[in-house]
């Protein structure tokens, strides 16, 4: 045994003395976590969406009903102005179109609306051929905020749409079921002016309801997140992946030097020493753990100390790291095992390692992520130690990443041991 931790203290001390391996191994995933925290808001847990400037004409005339004035423009124009859209839009009142336009032209607002004088007459008439629509005129360079005053005033007007057909049918049905019962006489007959009177009381009522309980359609809020679980933050999240992917390379590139030193004489020379083939290759495939092992303890405390990273708890994250270290040792000796040559070993493993970060997730972090992609997800070693590093970064303990550190033990043993008999095998 000591013989195998000499040869592998060798390897690992050889491989942090080479400043290429350093820069792939420590500097490419720290700098990549940077550049992606400086680009998306760094460890501000707040993600904020910039107000809207909006220019309002309200040309609405409105029309009279027995609850009272009826007027949808304003209505809109209020909704717009609620508590609950303070933080989104940014509301300014014009009294022409021109005027509205010429803001937006100037930069001044991100986009016009503009309500026509029929607005309230055509949603509130019985005729279905009455259209009548809202005048969106945006900023072409702007796409978010006209995106969402398109959202709220689409959301609005079918919900004004929606009173009005709800009055039509109900009315309709009425008619269809005749008298009540008990009663003679012939059928209702449903006029146009009971259907005007039907839908201007109903949206009377929504108005009136609208005022005192406010519009619960649309509210600015930002991610929610559980009470218990913390925010990783984007560095935490985009380290978590780049360590894990930078891990498997490096861990291939050392495995890589059994082959390398085949090729060159080394390691058939070493076979000549009293040294058993096999402590000599298990000091070699223990150099491999050892290094992803050291090259993962120091991005994780180079990630706390530059970037503040909060890990996690110390055992969940000491069980992940050391199951990170194993898949990576474990895949790399075997897929090494299966090349003949140091080109091959290269070409092929990094071909290997990029199609597996790309199905994992690695370029995208430690984040959650659903639908289709998740399943697909679970098809890697990789995806099970990001899923793993999310939760522990979110505030896990070590009972809640189980499955996830099951699941990446089990395929670190099965590919190191297979791994490990093919080279016993091919130098025996």
């Amino acid at each position: 045994m000591r013989k195998i931790i000499a040869i592998a203290l060798k390897d690992v001390t050889s491989t942090y003395r080479n400043v290429t391996a350093l820069v792939m191994m420590l500097a490419a995933p720290l700098a990549l976590a940077a550049l992606l925290g400086l680009a998306f808001g760094g460890n501000d847990s707040g993600y904020s969406v910039p107000i809207t400037r909006v220019a309002f004409v309200n040309q609405d005339e409105g029309r009279d009903s027995t609850r009272g004035p009826i007027a949808l423009g304003t209505l809109l124009c209020d909704i717009l102005h609620s508590p609950d859209l303070k933080n989104l839009l940014a509301i300014t009142v014009f009294t022409s179109p021109a005027d509205a336009r010429a803001s937006v032209d100037k930069g001044k607002a991100a986009v016009a609306v503009v309500i026509p004088p029929d607005f309230t007459a055509s949603i509130t008439s019985p005729d279905p051929s009455a259209t009548s629509s809202i005048i969106l005129y945006a900023d072409p360079t702007q796409t978010l905020g006209p995106a969402i005053v398109r959202g709220i005033t689409q959301e609005v007007a079918d919900a004004f749409n929606g009173s009005r057909a709800v009055s039509a049918v109900m009315l309709h049905l009425a008619a269809d079921a005749g008298p009540p019962p008990g009663q003679n006489g012939p059928n209702s007959n449903v006029t146009t002016e009971d259907m005007e009177k039907i839908i201007l009381q109903t949206t009377s009522a929504y108005i009136q309801a609208t005022q005192e309980e406010g519009f619960s359609g649309t509210t600015a809020r930002g991610p929610q997140v559980d009470h218990q679980a913390k925010d990783p933050g984007i560095e935490g999240l985009v380290l978590s992946g780049m360590m894990v992917f930078f891990m498997f390379i490096g861990g291939a590139n050392i495995a890589r030097s059994i082959i390398d030193e085949d090729a060159q004489g080394t390691l058939p020379r070493l076979f000549t020493t009293p040294t058993r083939r096999s402590v000599i290759l298990g000091g070699k495939m223990v150099s491999v753990f050892l290094t992803v092992l050291t090259q993962a303890i120091i991005l994780l405390l180079a990630g706390g100390l530059l970037f503040g990273i909060d890990w996690g708890g110390v055992v969940p994250v000491a069980l992940l790291t050391l199951n990170t270290a194993l898949v990576s040792a474990g895949l790399a000796v075997f897929l090494v095992s299966l090349m003949k040559t140091p080109a091959q070993a290269g070409a092929i493993t990094s071909g290997v390692f990029v199609t597996l970060a790309l199905l994992g997730g690695n370029f995208v972090g430690s984040m959650p992520i659903g639908g289709l992609f998740s399943t697909i997800r679970r098809l890697t070693p990789n995806g099970w130690l990001l899923e793993g590093w999310d939760k522990v970064l979110r505030g896990a303990e070590a009972h809640d990443i189980l499955l996830q550190l099951s699941v990446a033990m089990a395929f670190a043993a099965v590919t190191f041991v297979a791994g490990s008999l093919i080279f016993r095998r091919r130098f025996s």
